[in-house]
């Protein structure tokens, strides 16, 4: 998932988009802020301690495509990883905000 389908989720699944522009914009910064926070630390409780080397380097070149790359094929279910976390985020967000 890239980033433009992480928006157009959160906006979806929250029910937002009737907002103004600077409203949404803020609720994405600060739930999407969460979602990568959360993200990063499963991806690096699922990463194989033998990779971690790997990943500094890719990750200190700043190649955001080479590092999801580097993550599916280093990863077991990567994606579904990141779809469970998304979703577990997002659920979160909508229980704390009393969103059904």
């Amino acid at each position: 998932m890239d980033l433009q389908e992480l928006k157009q989720t959160i906006i979806k699944e929250i029910g937002i988009a009737d907002l103004p522009l600077a409203s949404q914009d803020r609720i994405l910064e600060k739930l999407g802020g969460n979602i990568v926070k959360r993200l990063s630390l499963a991806v690096l409780k699922n990463l194989p301690e033998e990779a971690k080397s790997e990943f500094e380097k890719i990750s200190a070149s700043g190649d955001e495509i080479k590092l999801q790359e580097f993550f599916k094929n280093t990863i077991p279910n990567f994606e579904e990883l990141t779809q469970k976390t998304i979703r577990e985020t997002i659920d979160e967000y909508k229980e704390i905000a009393g969103i059904k």
